[in-house]
């Protein structure tokens, strides 16, 4: 296993994912599947809020779609979560790390997810070193936080959408990352923090982009997959959002140690 770095935030989460990496899967693979396995069961979430049953659904766990299908895709990647019993299965460690990275983000307000890739994934490799959050504040300081609209063409994890929402959470952010780990992560930031942003995985020196997450307030996301022979979608609109649900997937403060007795993120 790669040499990490001491965990800063994110300690809980971090301590559950390890227990994904305990089967004899790579630190990395570990760590970007629960980004992808997060951020699919987020889209499905927004995808069956078209339904009226929408409450039944979650409860039954019985959610229906593409994105289902892909989050299902990922359990069915861990073969352990067919021979392991309840509470002892990778996707349970996926979901306990998923609600510890709810509660601990709610209560330092930071990015517990950049940090925990900078210092435990990436370790700086390929010239992947986010901006602190102190610059991040400084660079809100100086610049102001007024107007519309906030652009970062290398967003990273969001980091510096994040400082620039603590002094106006009304800013639309849009972001742009080559990384497809790092964009997914930006998005799932701004979910965390419930921020309205449009974030692209592309190259922004030649503007060649792969997709769009649409990031509203009140725990919705869209994913367009953006064809290259077409203009980019940046000036269309999501879809209306639907009413909320009696239930929506928000985090719940929950004992370290308590096994998840649910496959589904929406439980917890």
């Amino acid at each position: 296993m790669k040499q990490t770095n001491p965990v800063g935030l994110g300690k809980q989460t971090w301590k559950h994912l390890q227990e994904v990496t305990r089967f004899g899967y790579s630190s990395n693979d570990v760590f970007s599947d629960f980004v992808a396995i997060c951020l699919s069961a987020l889209l499905s979430f927004t995808d069956n809020m078209q339904y009226a049953d929408i409450a039944d659904r979650l409860a039954e766990n019985k959610l229906t779609g593409v994105y289902e299908e892909r989050y299902m895709q990922f359990v069915g990647k861990y073969k352990e979560n067919k021979s392991r019993k309840l509470g002892e299965r990778p996707m349970d460690f996926f979901t306990s790390a998923w609600g510890h990275l709810q509660s601990e983000t709610q209560e330092c307000q930071q990015d517990v997810l950049g940090d925990l890739y900078e210092s435990q994934i990436s370790l700086g490799e390929h010239g992947q070193f986010f901006t602190p959050s102190s610059i991040s504040t400084m660079m809100v300081q100086l610049l102001g936080a007024t107007g519309e609209t906030i652009s970062d063409p290398c967003c990273g994890s969001g980091r510096f959408f994040i400082s620039m929402a603590k002094a106006n959470r009304d800013l639309h952010f849009y972001g742009v990352d080559v990384s497809p780990v790092c964009a997914r992560m930006a998005t799932l930031n701004m979910w965390l923090f419930d921020l309205n942003a449009d974030i692209y995985q592309g190259n922004s020196l030649s503007m060649e982009m792969s997709y769009l997450w649409r990031v509203r307030k009140g725990g919705f996301i869209w994913e367009t997959k953006i064809d290259p022979n077409k203009v980019l979608p940046s000036v269309e609109k999501p879809p209306a959002l639907p009413e909320k649900p009696g239930k929506q997937p928000t985090a719940k403060k929950q004992a370290p140690e308590a096994p998840v007795e649910q496959q589904t993120l929406f439980d917890l």
